[in-house]
């Protein structure tokens, strides 16, 4: 069996084989050490600047206050520096010494320079909390002494997710603080598999990342993971280079493999002056990955500019404010384009920045230029620049007339890089005229890289999809007869039944079903049918509808639902009548009374805006339940494009699209959101077959083979899988008069346990399916419907299993039977609200930073979100009454003063509240029976509720007879007078008061 040790201590080799790679300090093991290491190397580096005069022990603790930080993000913004230089500006104590500039780390000098790699493991951490322990660290990888790279290893026969979890754990506990706040990237492996992970206080095991190499293919194993990421200088260049913060969401993003691998192949080709193309599927991150080739494309002197190419308005907005959050903490420019004339301003004023612009300003700014009779010094100059192209959704942005007119214009030949989900091919290409270029290679040169959607789905990078073609109520099944087709689609009597459909599937398709209420959008083929659908709906959200009503069971998960809105460009209305602009001022006069907006027909633009944002959700300020936004009606607005991992149904009555187009569209809900979103849901309700095969089509192209992984499967398909499953799990008794799987031998268990989870997946993917909602329910295939109350017991039952199975693991991995202890209940409906949703809602409303006034002002909290957010404290009470109780003290603190709380994390406050709390509670216990305060907190810090009171760790040095006496001393007229009575009450005592008091504060999940 290999040990852990024997797998951090081969990880170690690895590590430090070559003269060239990490040193192994394994002097190093606390949190003084690492200090005193890293000041012995900043004193080193910075010889010069320090003038033969040490930092004093004040100049060491002025420099260590000021560049600790209490987040994660925090931390990495200092991380940014300058120039790929991070410094701070000493005021030395002896002010007739200079002041000393100090580098404490230098980008510029990877695997080389002043740059010190060191490895150490086993650090000791002391406990931040009474009731937390002291904790020890796997192994660390510390760039000039600081910690940027943790990995926290199991054995081969433990689940890697077991070290996640430990990692978060010690977050929670505040462990990753003080010098460890400077992490950047977690590792988590049981030598098998092995994840990586961006630092944040709050994690989701949603985006564990594997690597891959540059063809795709897995890199599992934690020595081939090491050599590949973790050796020098590959990882220097993933926290230098592959590091991007997100100013607005305050979270730390790390590149995934296939962004690192386009990168490097686009920097390779533009050092060799070559173009080409970045096959990466939609919901893979192209704009983050574009912004970082823009970004480093700078960084080649022959290079004056990039510019990131777009071809609509509403995109060059997006897009612009996506960099300008990315670029906020960086070394580079990001600047936009009001006009041509802007545009012509940014390319000659001689910066080295990232330009964001649409092809139409570009358009405009040649013609104006053209119709100069003399050129001014700087056209001439812009005429002579080298520029580089960074196109967005390329497929479709530029047209090969339009990329020769650009290329015509400057004289030196520019570089273009193009970035598409959905390349056109042969099979697809674009009509023939003369010689343009047909396919997407022939425009912009060879795909440099491609991570297809099969490879996203396989990797889970994205979801797959469930569609669901249902064409409509009224059609006879011959959809040769488009005209007669059409006429029916038109209809008033189809329109109807598809608003209906979409109501009540969103039960199921939009999570209501599980508590959840993700968003969606119904397409249209024209701007005039989105007007009658929306119509429709709000007859049918108002109560008008005489022939259907919302569903009760949609009503009780959400009073309010549906809120719709509808939005499309501007330049698809420019011709409509009078009438459909008047329809277009009542949907904003409905919005603007849901919302408490104010636009009219002249801020059309702004509301689109708005309505992105709302039905995105990433902002703070609409992710609260009151401002939500549940169905969005388009024609072809926000079917590319557009990110929202809240959105899971795109309902689609329209005739199909083309490939490209299809998948954009489809690509609008597969984001990776939380565990109970797994498909992206596209449902169709016209020409059903014909939508079948070209659906089919598409996903063949654009899979690359992986089409597999694409499509969820058949409702035959999951009947019978879980029908299979089922007959499994129905073997077992969960009657309290049957024979009992607690006596079951351990081998029996195991298989009950792997049954059970079985099951559960089977259950939860066919409650996806609309089929069910029949009055027979589960019945119809044959097997008993399950009431809640066997839903309860059976999970009851599993988990206590599972437990058991914990204590007792298999030391040969062999032996693991596929048991996944860390497996989460797919089925089963978890809370909605609990601590952590309400902290992160708390936290949007915190001042960033007192340090800045604009900043300390923080975002203005409305009544409603009060509201909504005590609401969630009321039904968190409900579970928790204790923790809720201190969570509702801490809330109306920050109401009171927010400015007092500016740059804290709600996490950490709510933290030292509850430890102020346990430790209240244990001296009250230990002053009421006079025993030792330091042994009590061990013994409930151990407690099992499980074990007998005479069996719990610590108990009996507890009850020392020294205490007793003391007791009686204080107490003479006690009936606890005798040492046996006194020492029960106390065992008893004790369990009441860890399961009334303690164990709710310290066995939470958030």
């Amino acid at each position: 069996m290999t040990l852990e040790s024997q797998l951090e201590d081969d990880l170690i080799a690895q590590l430090t084989q070559d003269v060239h790679q990490w040193k192994f300090r394994y002097d190093l093991r606390t949190v003084d050490q690492l200090w005193d290491n890293f000041f012995r190397i900043l004193e080193s580096n910075n010889k010069d600047q320090l003038n033969d005069h040490p930092l004093t022990p004040n100049e060491k603790m002025t420099v260590r206050t000021a560049i600790v930080k209490p987040t994660f993000y925090r931390a990495t913004e200092f991380m940014v520096g300058a120039n790929r230089q991070v410094r701070y500006h000493l005021r030395r104590e002896d002010s007739s010494i200079p002041d000393a500039d100090l580098l404490i780390l230098d980008n510029t000098n990877i695997a080389g320079g002043n740059s010190v790699y060191e490895v150490v493991h086993q650090v000791q951490l002391q406990k931040k909390t009474a009731l937390n322990r002291d904790r020890r660290f796997d192994v660390s990888l510390l760039i000039n002494g600081l910690p940027v790279i943790h990995i926290e290893l199991k054995a081969p026969n433990v689940p890697y997710r077991k070290a996640f979890n430990q990692i978060q754990k010690y977050i929670d506990e505040g462990q990753f603080t003080d010098i460890y706040s400077f992490v950047e990237m977690f590792v988590v492996t049981n030598g098998t598999q092995t994840r990586y992970i961006s630092a944040g206080q709050n994690l989701n095991a949603k985006f564990l990342t594997a690597w891959v190499d540059k063809n795709n293919k897995r890199v599992d194993n934690y020595l081939s993971f090491a050599e590949e990421v973790l050796s020098i200088p590959a990882a220097h260049h993933m926290i230098a280079d592959y590091v991007v913060l997100d100013s607005e969401n305050k979270s730390v993003i790390l590149l995934r493999p296939y962004q690192i691998h386009a990168i490097q192949a686009i920097f390779k080709a533009s050092r060799e002056s070559k173009s080409g193309y970045i096959w990466h599927t939609t919901g893979s991150g192209k704009t983050l990955t574009s912004y970082k080739v823009a970004r480093n494309l700078l960084q080649i002197p022959s290079i004056d500019k990039s510019i990131f190419l777009i071809d609509r308005k509403d995109l060059d907005m997006q897009t612009t404010t996506a960099f300008k959050i990315y670029a906020n903490n960086d070394t580079i420019s990001v600047n936009e384009t009001n006009s041509s004339y802007d545009l012509a301003d940014q390319l000659t004023d001689g910066d080295r920045t990232v330009v964001v612009t649409t092809r139409q300003k570009m358009q405009n700014m040649f013609k104006r230029i053209d119709e100069l009779d003399q050129l001014p010094k700087r056209y001439e100059n812009l005429k002579n620049m080298r520029l580089a192209f960074i196109v967005d959704e390329c497929h479709r942005t530029i047209t090969p007339s339009q990329k020769r007119e650009i290329d015509k214009f400057f004289n030196r030949k520019p570089l273009w890089y193009g970035f598409t989900g959905t390349p056109i091919f042969n099979e697809n290409a674009r009509a023939k005229n003369g010689q343009d270029a047909r396919t997407t290679e022939e425009l912009y040169g060879p795909v440099l890289h491609k991570y297809t959607i099969g490879d996203a789905i396989r990797d889970k990078m994205v979801l797959g999809f469930s569609i669901d073609n249902q064409g409509g109520s009224n059609e006879d099944g011959n959809e040769e007869d488009t005209k007669k087709m059409d006429k029916i689609y038109r209809s008033k009597a189809h329109m109807h039944s598809v608003a209906t459909a979409v109501i009540k599937a969103a039960y199921r398709k939009q999570g209501l079903i599980s508590g959840k209420k993700y968003s969606a959008i119904l397409t249209t083929s024209s701007i005039e049918k989105a007007q009658k659908y929306y119509r429709i709906f709000k007859k049918i959200i108002d109560g008008e509808d005489e022939e259907f009503k919302i569903p009760e069971r949609i009503k009780k998960v959400a009073p309010d639902f549906p809120k719709i809105a509808i939005t499309y460009s501007v330049s698809e209305n420019e011709d409509d009548s009078e009438s459909v602009q008047d329809e277009m001022k009542q949907s904003l006069a409905d919005y603007n009374a849901v919302y408490g907006t104010n636009f009219s027909m002249a801020e059309l633009d702004q509301y689109n805006q708005n309505v992105n944002a709302r039905l995105a959700r990433k902002k703070a300020q609409y992710q609260a339940d009151n401002q939500r936004l549940d169905l969005v009606i388009v024609v072809n607005r926000l079917l590319t494009g557009f990110d929202s991992p809240s959105l899971s149904t795109l309902y689609i009555d329209r005739p199909p699209m083309s490939p490209q187009d299809m998948i954009q569209a489809f690509s609008r809900t597969n984001r990776i959101f939380d565990k109970d979103k797994t498909w992206g849901q596209i449902v169709t309700y016209q020409y059903p077959k014909t939508f079948s095969e070209k659906i089919d089509d598409a996903i063949v192209l654009y899979s690359n083979g992986g089409e597999k992984y694409a499509v969820a499967p058949s409702w035959e398909e999951s009947k019978q899988s879980y029908v299979s499953a089922r007959s499994k799990i129905d073997m077992y008794s969960f009657d309290a008069d049957g024979p009992s799987i607690y006596d079951a031998s351990k081998e029996e268990k195991k298989k009950f346990v792997k049954a059970f989870q079985e099951f559960d997946k089977a259950l939860a993917a066919i409650k996806t399916y609309d089929e069910l909602d029949t009055e027979e329910g589960l019945m119809q295939l044959g097997v008993s419907d399950i009431t809640p109350d066997d839903w309860e017991a059976m999970r009851g039952v599993y988990e206590d299993i599972l437990d058991d199975l914990r204590k007792d693991p298999d030391e040969d991995p062999d032996h693991n039977d596929d048991i996944d202890d860390e497996y989460e209940l797919e089925s089963f409906g978890q809370k909605e609200i609990d601590e952590r949703y309400i902290m992160n809602l708390i936290q949007a409303f915190l001042p960033e930073s007192s340090d800045n006034q604009e900043k300390a002002s923080g975002n203005e909290i409305s009544p409603e979100t009060v509201k909504e957010i005590n609401g969630y404290i009321d039904e968190l009470a409900k579970t928790n009454e204790l923790l809720a109780e201190i969570m509702r003290k801490l809330w109306q603190q920050i109401l009171q003063d927010p400015a007092k709380y500016a740059g804290k994390q709600v996490d950490e406050l709510l933290e030292s509240l509850i430890d102020q709390e346990l430790q209240s509670i244990m001296r009250e216990f230990a002053d009421k029976y006079k025993v030792d305060y330091d042994q009590f907190r061990y013994v409930m810090a151990n407690y099992d509720p499980k074990l007998k009171g005479n069996k719990q760790k610590g108990m009996n040095d507890l009850l020392h007879k020294e205490r007793f006496v003391d007791y009686l001393n204080d107490n003479p007229d006690s009936d606890l007078n005798k040492p046996y009575r006194w020492k029960s009450e106390v065992r008893e005592q004790a369990k009441q008061y860890y399961v009334d008091k303690i164990g709710p504060l310290i066995n939470r999940e958030a």
